[in-house]
C-alpha cells in the first residue's frame, strides 16, 4: 500500500454503493484510481487514501471526522474513521451527515439572525422606555410641591414598571447574547470570585453578609458567563434570606467527573415542586413587592451551564436554605 494509486477496494457494502452510485462489479477487486479517479484531484481525497495506507502499515485507528465526497452524480458529507484489520487490510466506517450538517448551518444562521433581531428591538424599545422616564422626571421637577397625593403615586408607579420593562429587556439581551463570539480560556475561580465579591461590595455590607469561599480550581469556560452565573447565585443568596437574619453563604468546589460546584446559604429555601421550575424563564416564586427582580437571572445560569455542557440543580428545604450545585467538566472544547 506504498502507492497510493495502487489501493483497491476488497469489499463494498449495499449502502455505501448506493452513495456512490456504483454496481458491486464496478467496485470490488478494482483500484480507488479507477473507481473514483476524481478523490485523487483535492487535497481532502489524497488526505483520506494517505490514512488507509498509514493504518494499513502501522495498524490502530483513526478518526477523520467529516470529510467531502462528490462525483458528478452525487455530493454529501460523511463521517470518516479507517480501522486495521490484518496487515495491508483496512476497513473504512462511514455515515452520511449531508442533510445533518445542513440542518446544523441552518440553524447556526437562524440564532445569528435572531440575536441581531433580539439587539436591534431591545435597542429600539429601550428608548421609548428612556423617554418616558426622562419625561417623568421632569413633571415631578417641575411641579414639585404642587402634586397631589394621588397624582403622585400614579407617576411613581409609571415610573417603577417602566423601570421595570427596562431590566426585562436588558436580561432579556443578556440571554440572548449567552456564548456569542466567545472563546473559552482557562479561568482562575478563586480570583474569578474574589472580584466577583468585590463587586458586590455594597450589597453584602448592606446585608451583613457572610460569605466563605473554600479552595476552587481553575477551570476551561467561558469568563464573562461564569463571571455572569457566580455573581447571578450570590446575589440571589443574598437577596432571599430570612427576614432580619444576615445571610451566611458558603461557596466550594469538589473533583467529580470534572469540577462541581456549591453555593449554599441558610436563606427561605425553595419547595420541592418548584426546584426544577425556577430555572425557566421569568419562572418567578415570589412578588414583585417581596423580591424584585425579572425572573430571568436562574435562566440565565441555565443557559450558561448549557453552553458548558454542565448540569446545575437546586437541593433545599423552606426555611433552611438551599444549596445551588453545578457541574463544568474538565476541559471544554469549544469546537464540540
Amino acid at each position: 500500500m506504498n502507492d497510493l494509486k495502487s489501493i483497491q477496494y476488497v469489499f463494498m457494502n449495499k449502502v455505501l454503493l448506493y452513495e456512490m452510485r456504483k454496481e458491486r462489479d464496478e467496485v470490488i477487486g478494482k483500484k480507488i484510481i479507477e473507481v473514483a479517479p476524481e478523490a485523487f484531484n483535492h487535497e481532502g481525497g489524497l488526505l483520506v487514501m494517505e490514512t488507509y495506507r498509514k493504518v494499513a502499515a502501522e495498524g490502530g485507528s483513526i478518526n477523520l471526522g467529516l470529510v467531502e465526497y462528490s462525483n458528478h452524480m452525487v455530493a454529501g458529507t460523511y463521517e470518516c474513521s479507517v480501522h486495521h484489520i490484518i496487515d495491508n487490510y483496512v476497513y473504512v466506517k462511514l455515515r452520511n451527515v449531508t442533510e445533518l450538517e445542513q440542518t446544523k448551518n441552518e440553524l447556526e444562521l437562524k440564532n445569528k439572525e435572531l440575536s441581531q433581531f433580539a439587539y436591534i428591538v431591545s435597542h429600539d424599545l429601550k428608548e421609548p422606555l428612556n423617554t418616558i422616564c426622562s419625561l417623568i422626571q421632569l413633571i415631578e421637577k417641575q411641579n414639585t410641591g404642587k402634586l397631589d397625593t394621588e397624582t403622585a403615586q400614579m407617576l411613581g408607579f409609571i415610573s417603577s414598571t417602566t423601570n421595570r420593562m427596562r431590566s426585562l429587556i436588558t436580561g432579556l439581551l443578556d440571554y440572548s447574547g449567552i456564548g456569542q463570539g466567545k472563546e473559552v480560556i482557562e479561568i482562575d475561580c478563586q480570583k474569578l470570585v474574589e472580584i466577583i465579591q468585590q463587586d458586590l461590595a455594597s450589597k453584602i455590607k448592606e446585608n451583613n453578609a457572610i460569605i466563605e469561599v473554600g479552595k476552587l480550581p481553575k477551570i476551561y469556560g467561558y469568563e464573562t458567563e461564569l463571571r455572569m452565573l457566580f455573581q447571578n447565585l450570590i446575589s440571589n443568596a443574598i437577596k432571599f434570606s430570612k427576614p432580619n437574619f444576615p445571610p451566611r453563604i458558603k461557596i466550594s468546589a469538589k473533583k467529580q467527573d470534572g469540577w462541581t460546584f456549591f453555593i449554599q446559604d441558610d436563606g427561605i429555601g425553595v419547595a420541592k415542586e418548584y426546584q426544577s421550575k425556577i430555572f425557566r424563564v421569568f419562572e418567578r416564586l415570589h412578588t414583585q413587592s417581596e423580591y424584585e427582580g425579572t425572573g430571568i437571572g436562574l435562566a440565565h445560569c441555565k443557559k450558561i451551564i448549557d453552553l458548558h455542557k454542565g448540569k446545575i440543580w437546586v437541593t433545599s428545604k423552606p426555611g433552611e436554605g438551599s444549596t445551588f450545585c453545578f457541574s463544568i467538566p474538565t476541559r471544554l472544547d469549544q469546537k464540540s
